[in-house]
């Protein structure tokens, strides 16, 4: 996937793993992981690094990096084979049965847009920033969470950013940010 530098130079890629839900869920935890690249150029080597990664592999395009799906080894062997290009990855868990009482996590969708705000909150962003996130396939959430974390970004000086939701099969550096927990930094 291309992506215009028109909104700077910084990139967060964020992928989520676990049911952000808090009743009836699958899952204890919710982890949200995010890769941070700071130029275009850099964006470019290492989407074809990745590629070229799995196309050694023998798998085709649409072939994903997944952490519970892939084999650690093969996880292992491309972080190390990326290692020489600049970025960052951070990662945020939430144990879920701790949440006992706090109304404002209705639903998991609010949990989802905190959880996200904090990460990027803590990465402290210039004013100008491309956001590409896993998933939201619905058109009413996507813009919910849009909404939702420009205002918090704005009020924290990040004053342009572009929010864009991903498919991670058509994204490698998302598949990056799902791959990166060995590693990250814990925010």
């Amino acid at each position: 996937m291309r992506y215009n530098s028109s909104y700077g130079e910084k990139y967060v890629f964020i992928d989520y793993s676990g049911d952000p839900g808090l009743k009836n869920s699958d899952t204890s935890h919710l982890v949200v992981a995010a890769v941070l690249l700071v130029d275009h150029e850099n964006l470019e080597k290492l989407t074809a690094a990745i590629c070229g990664f799995r196309a050694g592999l023998g798998w085709n395009e649409l072939d994903e990096f997944k952490f519970s799906s892939t084999r650690k080894s093969v996880t292992k062997e491309l972080l190390k084979f990326i290692s020489k290009y600049k970025f960052e990855s951070y990662i945020a868990v939430v144990n879920k049965t701790k949440i006992t009482s706090v109304p404002q996590f209705y639903s998991g969708e609010t949990l989802y847009n905190y959880v996200i705000k904090e990460l990027l909150l803590k990465l402290k962003l210039p004013n100008e920033t491309n956001i590409i996130i896993d998933g939201v396939y619905d058109k009413k959430q996507a813009q919910r969470t849009r909404t939702y974390l420009r205002q918090a970004l704005t009020q924290s000086g990040v004053e342009k950013c572009r929010i864009s939701f991903v498919d991670s099969r058509k994204e490698s550096l998302i598949q990056l940010a799902d791959c990166c927990w060995i590693g990250s930094t814990l925010i």
